[in-house]
């Protein structure tokens, strides 16, 4: 057996380790202090670089820190998880058990190229669309800018506005008219006009009657009614006497019925048609086409010419038989053979009558160049035109010369002057008013509606009765009517003539407003 160490030998092992220990623990505190010593000046560091904090700021920090949700439990973050696995594995079961099938199917007819060239197509129209809008854009910026530029609407002054008034219209119109300019003003009245020039007229009346008749004037019309030039010229020997008593026109007529009815159509015989026409209110041709047919035996177009209406007694009367014509004129009878030559003669005889012989010498038809010789000079003196210059014209289908006025340049008042008081216009308004039948009628030109205002304004202010209409243009015709002259041409249509049996319409009767 060993022998045991001394007691001494076993303790000296833990005094080392006893010294290690201390060395060990020497240096951990001075590690520690030396940590100790790198967080503080760290820490010191860190608020040193931290901004200072106010008190608002420290409180406003709290109550943030306070609507923090709270702290999640990370149990039930853990049951949510575990939840969401078996919903996504239930999920993907689910899918397996989808069929598709169908869509696989559908899949098969689906033509790529054709959505590819719906898609290109698509692309390009998107690529004009854009070229469109961007050009309107730019077209919307231009007209930004031009209204920008745009100076603000200054509205005009207030107009004077009436309410129209509609009264009857003078039976015997005295009328006045008032031609309205953008400028002004300019009065006519027709009457007055023609008072001075109709008066010298009359006083020279039979200088202006036919002194010697040719053929020249009349060609065209006797030609185209008797169908050539040389039936014309043969007619023109019997036709010419009438010249001054009836249209040329109708003579012509009614000798083309005659001659083709084969009765002779000499001077005498259609002068006895004129008087005859004069006394049945008849025209010439009307006339001759009804003594051609009763010398065929058919007397009812002449019965129906008769000139009495009912309820007083017939004048014509006539009837047919045994070869024999009847015909009576009120107490004028006589029986003739129901031939062309013997008709014509009881016509003949009919106008020797009393009361249609030389019926037509009644009605003057004057020289139309005579009449626009002596209108001319009389258009040369400025005591008879006035404030307007007129010129004669001949219009072929017109039976009567006409006058063409224009306005002479510084004539009529401007508005402003006519408001003046004691104006011409007014005046002229006053002289208007005092006169029963006395009408004011304004001819507006298309331009001038604000100047018609003002001057119907103080129209009204006098009380004067006026009516109003447009004026194409500042001219105005004047007619000769009391001077009748031979048309050279046909006469046109009555105006509102239309077909047989057509229903016609009466323009408005003019009204005062």
């Amino acid at each position: 057996m060993a022998k045991r160490k001394p007691h001494e030998e076993q303790e000296l092992p833990f005094v080392a380790l006893m010294d290690t220990m201390t060395n060990v623990v020497g240096v951990l505190i001075i590690v520690l202090v030396m940590v100790g010593l790198s967080v503080a000046s760290a820490v010191k560091k860190v608020l040193s670089d931290l901004p200072p904090v106010t008190k608002e700021e420290l409180q406003k920090i709290q109550e943030d820190v306070k609507k923090l949700p709270e702290k999640i439990d990370p149990q039930k973050v853990e049951e949510q998880k575990k939840q969401a696995e078996a919903e996504l594995k239930r999920v993907q079961e689910e899918l397996k058990t989808v069929d598709t099938a169908d869509v696989q199917s559908k899949m098969k007819f689906m033509d790529l190229e054709a959505f590819q060239k719906q898609l290109d197509e698509r692309k390009k129209e998107r690529e004009l669309n854009k070229a469109a809008t961007d050009k309107m854009l730019t077209e919307v910026e231009r007209l930004k800018a031009l209204l920008d530029q745009t100076p603000v609407f200054t509205p005009p002054p207030p107009s004077y506005v009436r309410l129209p008034n509609p009264r009857p219209y003078p039976e015997k119109p005295n009328e006045t008219r008032i031609l309205v300019a953008k400028q002004g003003v300019l009065s006519f009245n027709q009457a007055k006009f023609l008072g001075p020039i109709l008066e010298g007229m009359d006083k020279v009346k039979s200088q202006l009657e036919f002194q010697k008749v040719e053929y020249a004037p009349f060609a065209k019309l006797l030609e185209g009614i008797l169908g050539s030039p040389a039936n014309a010229q043969k007619a023109w020997p019997e036709i010419a006497p009438l010249v001054d008593r009836v249209q040329l026109e109708y003579v012509a007529l009614a000798y083309k019925a005659l001659v083709t009815g084969g009765i002779p159509a000499t001077k005498s015989f259609l002068t006895d048609v004129a008087d005859i026409a004069v006394a049945t209110r008849q025209t010439m041709p009307v006339v001759a086409e009804a003594i051609v047919a009763a010398g065929k035996g058919d007397v009812a177009p002449w019965v129906k010419l008769d000139p009495a209406r009912p309820p007083a007694p017939p004048v014509i009367k006539a009837s047919v038989g045994g070869g024999k014509i009847s015909f009576a004129w009120g107490s004028f009878t006589k029986d003739v053979k129901a031939t062309p030559k013997d008709v014509a003669g009881f016509f003949h005889d009919l106008a020797k009558v009393k009361g249609i012989e030389n019926a037509s010498k009644a009605r003057t038809i004057y020289d139309a160049a005579r009449l626009q010789a002596m209108l001319q000079r009389a258009a040369s003196n400025p005591l008879i035109a006035g404030s307007y210059g007129f010129e004669p014209k001949i219009l072929p289908t017109l039976p009567y010369v006409q006058l063409a006025l224009t306005p002479k340049s510084g004539g009529g008042e401007t508005i402003a002057s006519l408001k003046q008081p004691n104006s011409a216009f007014i005046r002229l308004m006053r002289d208007i008013k005092a006169d029963p039948n006395g009408v004011v009628i304004f001819q507006v030109m298309p331009d001038a509606f604000e100047a018609y205002l003002e001057a119907r304004k103080v129209a009204d202010e006098v009380g004067v009765p006026a009516t109003w209409e447009f004026l194409a243009k500042l001219d105005l015709a004047v007619n000769i009517s009391g001077y009748e002259v031979q048309r050279l041409a046909p006469a046109p249509p009555p105006p509102g003539k239309g077909a047989p049996g057509a229903v016609t319409i009466a323009p408005p009767k003019r009204s005062l407003d």
